[in-house]
């Protein structure tokens, strides 16, 4: 698994195979499709990094945007032991190194309080995980989640 710059067509593959949970993350929290959320944070962001498996294929976008960190990806991200072992490894890594920048004093954002697999990501990369409230037009219930250099 490597971290490289975001091209279009890494972009449009990763739009097209949003996974299930990301769709109803940004359904619900913005009214927004899956493509439009994949362009709009790509568009939007400072930073960005591709996300490409080991076969160089893009399974994931991550950027910042301000001080709001996201990530949106496809199935194949976390599809294989390796994929995830490098997949937490290298995020580590890369929250780590924001943080360190000098860049960056605190990195949030927002999370569907139904996906525990984000979470549980969330809380090995440092971050602070807030109780669930309801955010939105939709109601859901979504998480809070911070840190600060």
């Amino acid at each position: 698994m490597n971290w490289s710059e975001p091209t279009p067509a890494g972009v449009k593959r990763i739009a097209a195979r949003l996974r299930h949970q990301d769709r109803l993350e940004v359904l619900y929290s913005h009214q927004l499709t899956a493509e439009e959320a994949v362009y709009d944070s790509w568009r939007s962001s400072a930073i960005c990094r591709c996300i490409c498996a080991d076969d160089g294929k893009p399974v994931g976008l991550c950027g910042v945007n301000r001080t709001l960190i996201w990530l949106l990806g496809t199935d194949e991200l976390l599809a294989t032991a390796s994929h995830r072992r490098q997949f937490i490894r290298s995020g580590r890594q890369w929250v780590d190194g924001l943080l360190q920048s000098g860049r960056h004093q605190l990195l949030e954002n927002w999370a569907l309080a139904s996906n525990g697999a984000t979470l549980r990501w969330l809380k090995h990369l440092g971050f602070t995980v807030e109780t669930p409230a309801p955010m939105g037009r939709s109601c859901q219930l979504f998480s809070h989640f911070w840190r600060e250099a």
